[in-house]
């Protein structure tokens, strides 16, 4: 048995979707019988931050860990996606959500502030029993040991470090050996929270806050995103404006910035040619979150050579936000290796290699799938105006729903089948299986050999 996990966190829980995961993998591994302690760098617990998006593949691993529990109260089941053209939001396509989500994939699809989510992980973890060590920040890592130096000297020893540090991870560049400092994309993202409330009384925008649904504005090098969250005193609408640093009409982002608070009259001069309801509902907001958009190139390999850290999450994956499923693929993570060292084929340090080799087989592949579709996502919405952009309309207007074959990844039922209808723990159990049927094979060989004295 692994004595003890470690999860590391270099980053403030505002700036990477790390937050959402770290926890989770803390609570599989404990749900799998081991000694987890959490290292925080914040000095408190802090709620903060604006929506997500859980869909069936990772809100099926939340109610596998006893997470889901602690968060219904705050969630929102959106009806279905509602693609519209940029400058006048005229219906392209629509495609439901909350139905194949229950119908077929069998878990639900909902959004949640990003802060009553963190505080459901924080209630599962603590009624588990696992420790959370606040103020911790972690210097620096040794990797053959494993061990890490936190704030204040203490050197805290390990059989195993999870390194969950994000974007801008350290651990990254300890497990391939070399600088790799995060690819900027070349955009960035506004995001706007606030009450449903300010916006009543507005003919225009009632639907925007009364109907749950996802709502998404394509268009030139942009898109605009809406939905509801059922926060914890107030319902609020969440929206997201990704777009290019250099908007036309916008300020541009200073460089050497990748994270500020601006102001509504920033979003505004970048977006004032949209749909009107984009800028009548901006006249409500006081502020806005604005920061750079980054990715990482692929990894051929997510742990150390010394098989004592891994990482998970953004750190061996971030991704671009256009499918929504960075977070997603965190609490995939979470529950492959949660899953793998709670077998008792790979639970002690001697097992560490196999352990985490068959980690990487089941999540490096599909991490990168959702990376690349997730590029081709953000093309098919950001088209200019022009020939291809009309063609991909008429297609759209003429082909609502989901279908297989779809032009629209987000409307084509084998790509959707494949990203939301994913199940960590039935692929988990299936590569167990052929594992074991490998293993049962090499052993039924060497007793044949046993058996007749003939060296195969």
């Amino acid at each position: 048995m692994v004595g003890l996990a470690l999860r590391i966190s270099q980053l403030a829980p505002l700036t990477t979707a790390a937050e959402d995961h770290r926890l989770t993998v803390a609570i599989a591994l404990a749900d799998g019988g081991h000694e987890v302690i959490v290292l925080e760098s914040a000095p408190a617990i802090t709620y903060i931050g604006a929506g997500i998006q859980v869909s069936s593949n990772s809100s099926r691993v939340l109610r596998q860990l006893g997470i889901e529990k602690h968060i219904l109260p705050y969630c929102t089941e959106p009806i279905d996606l509602r693609m519209m053209r940029w400058d006048n939001g005229q219906m392209l396509v629509e495609c439901p959500l909350k139905e194949p989500a229950l119908k077929e994939y069998g878990t639900p699809y909902y959004h949640i502030h990003r802060a009553d989510l963190h505080r459901g992980l924080v209630a599962r973890a603590e009624e588990i029993g696992i420790k959370i060590r606040l103020d911790s920040r972690v210097l620096e890592v040794q990797p053959e040991v494993p061990s890490v130096t936190v704030k204040g000297g203490e050197n805290i020893k390990a059989d195993l470090v999870v390194a969950s540090d994000g974007l801008h991870s350290i651990c990254r560049e300890i497990v391939i050996g070399y600088k790799s400092p995060p690819q900027p994309t070349g955009q960035m993202v506004y995001r706007v929270t606030l009450p449903a409330k300010r916006l009543e009384g507005i003919p225009e925008l009632e639907e925007i806050i009364r109907v749950p649904r996802n709502n998404h504005w394509i268009g030139p090098r942009a898109t605009i995103l809406s939905y509801l969250l059922e926060g914890i005193n107030e319902t609020l609408v969440n929206f997201v404006f990704t777009c290019d640093i250099d908007m036309p009409g916008g300020k541009r982002m200073e460089d050497g910035v990748n994270q500020k608070i601006g102001t509504n009259e920033e979003v505004r001069a970048a977006f004032k040619d949209w749909d009107p309801r984009i800028d009548r509902m901006l006249a409500y907001v006081d502020q806005v979150l604005e920061w750079r958009l980054y990715t990482h190139e692929e990894l051929p390999s997510w742990t150390h050579p010394g098989n004592k850290l891994v990482l998970i999450g953004d750190a061996a994956h971030a991704m671009t936000p256009y499918l929504a499923q960075g977070a997603a693929m965190g609490i995939e993570d979470s529950a492959i290796l949660g899953g793998i060292l709670s077998q008792p084929e790979y639970c002690t340090p001697e097992t560490l290699p196999q352990a985490l080799e068959l980690y990487e087989s089941l999540r490096i592949k599909r991490a990168a799938m959702v990376a690349e579709n997730s590029i081709t996502s953000r093309y098919f919405t950001q088209m200019e105006d022009g020939p291809k952009q009309v063609e991909r309309d008429e297609w759209l207007l003429a082909h609502p729903g989901i279908c297989e074959g779809h032009i629209n990844i987000r409307s084509r039922k084998e790509f959707l089948d494949e990203l939301f209808g994913y199940d960590a723990y039935k692929a988990l159990a299936s590569a167990l299986a052929q594992e074991r049927s490998k293993s049962d094979a090499v052993e039924a060989k060497v007793a044949q050999v046993n058996g007749t004295g003939v060296l195969a």
